[in-house]
């Protein structure tokens, strides 16, 4: 996968566990498939764009943040 794609994953990754959230819990909020919830973590599958909407959604958070955490990401 891309760099825009392990980015995405990992944003996903750090707001899921800043909120103290297993996959799991955070696949069902979104309605996804939770081992779709660990392969776009880790980069290996890229969401659509109404996916994101879902992620954002259910991460409590502007689809634009997402987006924008995305570009000014930069792994600790």
């Amino acid at each position: 996968m891309d760099d825009v794609g392990e980015k995405f994953g990992a944003v996903v990754r750090q707001l899921r566990e800043s909120r103290g959230w297993s996959q799991e819990r955070l696949a069902g909020l979104a309605e996804l498939n939770r081992s779709y919830m660990g392969e776009i973590e880790r980069a290996t599958a890229m969401p659509s764009l109404a996916t994101a909407a879902k992620l954002a959604q259910a991460l409590e958070v502007p689809l634009s943040q997402l987006i924008s955490d995305c570009e000014r990401f930069a792994p600790a």
